[in-house]
C-alpha cells in the first residue's frame, strides 16, 4: 500500500479524503466501546415477556459513531421445550451496509449452552452489550436472565481516549463471582430456614393433633356419659309426670260429670 498522510488543506481538490481515512484517524485515539455517562447507555432491560429493551446510548466502533436516541425493543426467539440457549445482544458495524445497528445474535440450543462468538474482521465488527439466558420452556425473559457485558473489555468496554483504558474486566468478573456466590448463599440460607420452620411446624402440629385427639375423645366420652345419665333421670321424671297428668285428667272428668249432674 502506498504511503498516506493527512489531514492537509486541499488546493484545487488535490487533498481529498475518504470517510474511511477519518475513521482510521479517530480510531487511533478513541477506543471501541460504549460511552460511560449516563450509566444506562445501551443497557439491556427485561420486559417480562419475550422481548428486551435496549436503552438509549452512544457507542463507538472503529472510528464510527452509533447513536440510539430512544428505547429500542428487540425480540427474543421462542424457547425450546427441552434445551437451553444463550443469545447475545450486539451492536454490529457492517462495512458493506455502512451502518451500526443493534441485533439479537441467536445462540445454539444445548443442555449447557454458550453464547455465540462475536464477529470481528474486515467485513463486520461487533460489540457485545448483554447475554440473554433462554431457559427451556421459557415464556418470558426476566432481568436475572440478562448478563450485562458493557464493562467487560473482552466483549465491549468503555470508550476512552489517548491512554489505555482501565481494565474493568477483573472488576466485572469479581462482581459476577460475588453476585453468584451471594445469591447461592442467600438461596441456601432461605431454604434452610424454610425447611427448619417447616419441620418445627410439623412437629408442633403433630403434637397438638395428638393432644387434641386424646382430650377431645375424653371430653366427648364424658359428655356422652353425662347426657346418658341425664336422659335416664329425665325419663323417670317424664313417667312420673305422665302418670300425674293422667290422674289429673281423670279428676277433671269427674268434676265435669258432677257439674253436669248438679245442673240437672
Amino acid at each position: 500500500m502506498a504511503e498516506q498522510s493527512g489531514i492537509f488543506p486541499s488546493v484545487n481538490g488535490d487533498r481529498r479524503y475518504f470517510t474511511s481515512f477519518f475513521a482510521a484517524y479517530f480510531s487511533d485515539f478513541i477506543s471501541n466501546g460504549i460511552y460511560p455517562n449516563p450509566s444506562t447507555q445501551c443497557q439491556v432491560l427485561a420486559n417480562n415477556d419475550m422481548t428486551v429493551t435496549l436503552k438509549p446510548g452512544n457507542a463507538y466502533i472503529n472510528g464510527y459513531k452509533y447513536i440510539n436516541d430512544s428505547d429500542k425493543s428487540l425480540t427474543i426467539e421462542t424457547a425450546d421445550g427441552v434445551l437451553k440457549r444463550i443469545d447475545r445482544i450486539v451492536l454490529r458495524y457492517t462495512v458493506l451496509n455502512r451502518e451500526i445497528k443493534a441485533y439479537v445474535k441467536k445462540g445454539t440450543f444445548a443442555s449447557s449452552p454458550v453464547a455465540p462468538t462475536l464477529q470481528r474482521d474486515a467485513d463486520m465488527w461487533e460489540l457485545g452489550v448483554a447475554d440473554i439466558y433462554v431457559n427451556n420452556g421459557a415464556i418470558s425473559i426476566t432481568q436475572s436472565s440478562i448478563t450485562d457485558l458493557r464493562l467487560n473489555n473482552t466483549y465491549c468496554g468503555i470508550v476512552h481516549c489517548v491512554v489505555d483504558q482501565v481494565d474493568t474486566t477483573t472488576i466485572f468478573n469479581q462482581f459476577q463471582a460475588w453476585y453468584a456466590e451471594t445469591t447461592a448463599y442467600g438461596t441456601a440460607t432461605l431454604n434452610g430456614y424454610l425447611n427448619s420452620y417447616q419441620d418445627s411446624f410439623n412437629t408442633w402440629f403433630q403434637t397438638m393433633r395428638d393432644i387434641l385427639d386424646t382430650e377431645t375423645a375424653t371430653n366427648l366420652l364424658g359428655l356422652i356419659n353425662d347426657n346418658t345419665s341425664a336422659i335416664a333421670n329425665n325419663t323417670a321424671d317424664i313417667i312420673v309426670h305422665t302418670s300425674s297428668i293422667a290422674n289429673n285428667n281423670a279428676a277433671v272428668l269427674n268434676y265435669q260429670r258432677k257439674l253436669r249432674m248438679g245442673g240437672m
